[in-house]
């Protein structure tokens, strides 16, 4: 049955995690006494947003075995994934009091940091995290997000870089670095990206408003609108996309329909008659900004 394990985290890589629980529930069946078993279905679980069946699996392989640190890092995530960050802290700090070396732990307690905006401390448990273990491509992915909020997007491009390497159909790393190269103006690089993330999930909202973005900057109107209004399909209730729209609507001198919509934003908030705030807000290129003041004035 040890094989069956094997075989369900292959399953859980692949995205199955219907399978995966299928298997591991012939595991657990034949032996009620497996912790790596109930830890694996636990994050299983965990993945399909089954928490109170994924908290009872970590905890019964922690009462298992409770000197695995591993356990304590998936019943960890489990906690971040609920809003529990403290709970998730103290579990992290668990693991690692039990084995000073479990990488996955410092890593996942490095996502707590850089919650925090605690980038200093995020990028030190990263650090640590990937000299031990250099295959972890969501910390890789996950130091890459430290880097870009601190501005620094070269470094933040290289730890991308070595994600994808390590998983190259990761779409969100893919949608990272392409914002990372446009704020080092390299439009192609950036654009490229785009468009791979969308390739490989076509419903990735963030990807079409950063491509829109991208595409209005390059002056491409019509095909900002287009990702722009495939987002809005997504996401109808984001104020990034409904802005967007609204601003190549204004472009392309369909002045009406924009300052219908923006208004909508401004019922929501009154700062949106504000282009500076707007820009910070939306953390939108000058390009953006000033089609925004030139819809306020339309108002």
């Amino acid at each position: 049955m040890s094989d069956n394990i094997s075989k369900a985290k292959a399953l859980m890589e692949a995205d199955d995690y219907e399978g995966a629980i299928v298997l591991l529930n012939e595991t657990i069946e034949a032996d009620p006494n497996n912790a790596e078993a109930y830890y694996q279905r636990g994050i299983a679980y965990m993945d399909e947003d089954n928490y109170r069946a994924s908290l009872a699996d970590l905890d019964r392989a922690i009462r298992l075995s409770p000197k695995t640190a591993v356990y304590y890092v998936g019943r960890g995530q489990l906690d971040a994934y609920r809003g529990a960050y403290q709970d998730a802290m103290s579990n992290f700090k668990r693991a690692l009091k039990i084995d000073p070396n479990c990488a996955l732990a410092y890593g996942e307690r490095g996502d707590l940091y850089a919650r925090k905006a605690d980038h200093k401390r995020a990028l030190e448990d990263y650090e640590k995290a990937l000299e031990l273990d250099d295959t972890l491509y969501e910390t890789w992915y996950s130091r890459g997000i430290a880097y870009s909020d601190k501005n620094d997007h070269k470094l933040a491009i290289e730890s991308y870089d070595r994600a994808l390497a390590l998983k190259p159909d990761y779409a969100d790393v893919y949608t990272s670095r392409g914002a990372a190269w446009f704020y080092e103006d390299d439009y192609n690089q950036s654009l490229a990206d785009f468009d791979k993330a969308i390739e490989l999930d076509p419903e990735d909202a963030r990807a079409l408003n950063n491509r829109g973005v991208l595409n209005f900057v390059l002056d491409k109107i019509e095909a900002s609108l287009a990702d722009y209004s495939k987002a809005f399909e997504i996401m109808p209730s984001e104020k990034l996309v409904v802005g967007g729209i609204a601003l190549c609507s204004n472009r392309l001198g369909k002045t009406d329909e924009a300052r219908q919509l923006w208004m909508q934003l401004v019922q929501q908030e009154r700062r949106c008659l504000d282009a500076d705030w707007v820009g910070r807000e939306f953390m939108w290129p000058p390009a953006l900004v000033e089609e925004t003041r030139k819809l306020i004035k339309l108002l």
